[in-house]
């Protein structure tokens, strides 16, 4: 057994329909920051992260949330704990504001002390108030992306999974979207090695299909000043803030990326 940490994935494997492996072997942990993982198409990065919230079964391997499994934790604690944003949200009926209060209604959301305002942190995005009134239909692509992000982030996960989630965004929306989730707990996947490079603050973990346990070439993550790109410590839903860090630098290996800093707690669409 490892020391603990926050969240650790042991030889997640996955196969396809028709019985050959999509990809096995995939060890992760993260304690605190932004582990990201790239890698070609097809290789099964969006339903690693499926996987991992159990929104779909994985076929070996085992996950843990502070030393506790799904089953330990129930599997709605446990999508409200470690919650999915997909890269296209589903059009739902109803507006932004009729979906969040529907949400909060469930038991999982009922018993927490406190959730953020996700108006107010799509605010800093630039997305209107008004926006959250109009129906889900007649948002675009990128206002979709940016309240689905904000209805996650707002019910303080322990750890975001997001797949592409800036991929519908201009530059800018983009670069103000990242700093606020520098400062959460997230497993990222993105297509975007300079992304991969600019937000992830514990590494990289370089996906292939197949089995992920070879040895591979270590590579080398810069994280960047954070008068740029956001504060990178974990968990403090500072949403907006501009304090500035050192630039760090850290190597790891693609099989496994490990953060030892301490955990941290209430760092998460909504887990239903």
């Amino acid at each position: 057994m490892t020391s603990h940490v926050l969240f650790r994935a042991k030889n997640i494997g996955k196969k396809t329909e028709e019985g050959e492996w999509l990809f096995r072997n995939v060890d992760l942990e993260l304690d605190n920051g932004v582990l990201t993982i790239t890698g070609p198409s097809g290789v099964g990065k969006s339903t690693l992260l499926k996987c991992i919230n159990q929104t779909i079964t994985m076929d070996e391997g085992q996950v843990w949330l502070q030393e506790k499994t799904p089953d330990q934790w129930g599997i709605p604690a446990w999508r409200s704990k470690i919650m999915y944003i997909p890269q296209r949200a589903a059009i739902m009926e109803g507006t932004p504001l009729d979906f969040v209060d529907e949400v909060r209604k469930f038991g999982v959301h009922k018993t927490k002390n406190s959730v953020d305002d996700p108006v107010q942190i799509a605010l800093d995005w630039g997305i209107r108030p008004d926006l959250w009134h109009s129906r889900w239909g007649n948002l675009s692509g990128g206002e979709i992306q940016r309240i689905a992000l904000a209805i996650g982030c707002s019910f303080r996960p322990e750890i975001l999974l997001l797949d592409e989630p800036t991929s519908a965004l201009d530059e800018e929306s983009c670069s103000k979207v990242e700093k606020t989730l520098r400062t959460l707990n997230c497993i990222w996947v993105t297509h975007s090695p300079a992304q991969a490079k600019r937000i992830s603050t514990v590494g990289t973990f370089v996906m292939q299909g197949g089995d992920n346990s070879e040895p591979q070439t270590p590579s080398e993550v810069v994280v960047e000043d954070d008068s740029v790109h956001g504060q990178a410590s974990g968990n403090k839903h500072n949403y907006g803030s501009g304090e500035t860090r050192s630039s760090t630098k850290s190597t790891h290996t693609t099989t496994s990326v490990t953060n030892s800093s301490s955990s941290s707690k209430n760092t998460n669409i909504a887990g239903h």
